[in-house]
């Protein structure tokens, strides 16, 4: 028999507990707010990833164009004769998987060089829209620069 002394206190229930139904109705709630999160947390590392290879392509772009810079001034260059351009070339370690093209225009008064860098995810040495191997682009950053002959 029950207590009534024990379920009763003076006209009100005496509740020490959740019920069943509090219980499954917290968890459907927290189920339903918590997958949304859970599906966005790929989603955020790929363009974390993304964003760091962004930024790595852009540091080494600037120093590719400075060394580019240093070659033609702090060297015997000849200005009119030399083309600057290089087909994808890797960068050396820990930045392999970088590739880099240099374009050169040619021309004798002031040359105009493009500095590409990209992060090659299927290492087939070209800037891809869309890698199969990463299910994503390959982000890379263009550099257009001018060098003037002032000799």
């Amino acid at each position: 028999m029950v207590d009534i002394n024990s379920v009763m206190v003076k006209g009100k229930y005496n509740q020490k507990a959740f019920t069943l139904l509090e219980i499954l109705m917290t968890i459907i709630i927290m189920t339903v707010a918590l997958i949304p999160m859970m599906q966005l947390m790929p989603q955020g590392m790929r363009v974390t990833r993304r964003l760091e290879r962004l930024t790595q392509a852009t540091f080494l772009a600037q120093e590719k164009a400075g060394s580019l810079r240093r070659t033609i001034f702090d060297s015997d260059y000849d200005f009119d004769n030399t083309d600057s351009s290089e087909s994808a070339t890797a960068f050396a370690s820990p930045f392999a998987s970088y590739k880099y093209t240099v374009t050169d225009n040619q021309a004798a008064d002031i040359k105009n060089l493009n500095v590409t860098v990209w992060f090659d995810a299927d290492n087939d040495n070209a800037v891809d829209d869309y890698s199969a191997a990463y299910r994503e682009d390959e982000p890379f950053v263009s550099l257009d620069f001018r060098i003037a002959n002032r000799s």
